[in-house]
């Protein structure tokens, strides 16, 4: 991972220490802004802690507010990377990886491993795993989910865009529904797409409360997908499926998640549209194992929503109940593979994570939810943007994949001169549109292009 290759001349990697971009920007305000958010939690529900775990918790907050506080001077002030203070499931791996990072010839000039010379990928996830080694050091808070509140706030926000998204969910699943499969597959695959753009992570941790619907999104914002290969998807993967001339039972669509909260539910009413169609037998869901990038899924945030579901309303709790029955029958499935909580681009996996790589080849389909995943997908580099996305995801190829994604990150492949003149007319040399999630791509890979 740390070893220069000729992809860091052709495709650098992205770091924070260029001024102006938004690695930089998001290391000098994002990441300070985070942990100051934590800082502040903590000290709010400090007597709640302690009243519920006894005064071992108070040692416990005063340790994490003492490492907070240090973290957060050390990210400003580019301080270098240290080892965490306990193993972990994953300790002794990311000590490797720091060793190889630190001890790697980087391009022109070796350089430190610091918050704002480091690889922004890599930085940005040991950031992740350095707050969650703060919590697990201690004897009463290592399984506290710190961005809980907030993940739970995004869903409870969203309520009503929740409601609508399952009636229509339902009116297109239903049993005299008519068979209009393109229109639904756009509009529940465009709704989970739009649904990316709650992250909070973008924000800092403050509410995200999105003004339209993914519903009406997936209608409103089409001009807004840059990369749109869905009607390629169901020609190349998803009709072939559904059609299943050799009644295979055993179907598999694989989704790697992202946000919980409005997002998830999103998620969720896609893998019930699979199921309810025939598209799939089984759909896996990949979460993450800890608390991740601020909003990310977890285990108790997908029981925990499926559970609320019925807060939303008479079809929502429909849809929980449907779900809670498939997850009994083993036709959804939740996993959280640690691989997904490391810093690696996806092109490693078969590497760094054979037995996830070989499980991924029985899937059809896996569908790589937001932007973390993107980045990863394709190294987290400085792309041509009309580099070909085969090109950018250096042989991961596991089975057919798609990428959903609204735009947060500057890093791009695959976009044709059509639409390259198009944005350069718009915007000439500013990038903002690389970084603000109003643009997104629905993006598929592992299947030969549409002009072959």
């Amino acid at each position: 991972m740390g070893i220069v290759d000729e992809f860091d001349h052709v495709a650098p990697r992205l770091r924070g220490k260029k001024e102006g971009t938004f690695a930089y920007f998001t290391v000098r305000d994002r990441w300070p802004k985070i942990v100051t958010s934590l800082v502040d939690q903590l000290t709010r529900k400090r007597d709640a802690l302690i009243e519920k775990h006894g005064e071992d918790a108070s040692a416990d907050i005063a340790d994490i507010l003492e490492k907070f506080s240090r973290l957060r001077y050390e990210i400003m002030t580019d301080k270098p990377l240290i080892n965490f203070p306990e193993s972990g499931p994953d300790g002794k791996m990311w000590h490797d990886w720091m060793e190889e990072l630190k001890t790697a010839v980087m391009p022109n000039d070796v350089e430190e491993l610091t918050y704002f010379k480091g690889p922004w990928l890599f930085v940005e996830c040991y950031l992740y795993r350095f707050i969650y080694s703060a919590f697990l050091a201690t004897k009463k808070l290592a399984d506290m989910d710190y961005f809980e509140d907030s993940k739970r706030k995004n869903f409870l926000d969203h309520l009503d865009q929740v409601e609508e998204g399952v009636a229509f969910l339902m009116k297109i699943t239903a049993k005299d529904s008519p068979a209009h499969e393109m229109f639904g597959i756009h509009q529940i695959m465009k709704s989970s797409l739009w649904g990316n753009r709650a992250d909070m992570s973008l924000t800092g941790g403050d509410d995200h409360t999105m003004k339209m619907s993914s519903i009406a999104a997936s209608v409103q914002l089409k001009d807004y997908i840059l990369i749109d290969d869905v009607n390629w998807l169901m020609v190349k993967v998803l009709a072939p499926l559904q059609a299943n001339p050799q009644k295979l039972k055993n179907r598999r669509i694989d989704i790697v998640l992202d946000n919980a909260g409005v997002e998830l539910c999103a998620d969720l009413m896609m893998a019930e549209f699979f199921l309810a169609r025939g598209f799939a037998d089984k759909v896996v869901l990949h979460g993450k194992a800890i608390p991740w990038f601020v909003s990310d899924t977890t285990e108790n945030d997908f029981n925990w929503t499926v559970d609320s579901l019925h807060l939303a309303g008479q079809q929502s709790a429909k849809l929980g109940e449907q779900i809670k029955k498939r997850v009994e029958k083993r036709e959804i499935i939740y996993k959280a593979d640690l691989f997904w909580i490391s810093p690696h681009p996806y092109c490693d996996m078969q590497e760094k994570a054979p037995e996830l790589y070989e499980e991924l080849t029985t899937s059809s389909l896996v569908i790589f939810k937001g932007d973390l995943n993107y980045r990863k997908l394709v190294g987290d580099r400085d792309w041509d943007l009309n580099t070909s996305f085969k090109k950018a995801v250096r042989g991961f190829d596991p089975c057919p994949i798609l990428a959903l994604r609204t735009l947060k990150a500057e890093t791009i492949a695959g976009l044709t001169d059509e639409v390259l003149n198009i944005l350069l007319e718009k915007f000439d040399e500013d990038n903002s549109w690389m970084t603000s999630g109003e643009y997104a791509v629905c993006q598929l890979g592992g299947v030969p292009p549409i002009e072959e």
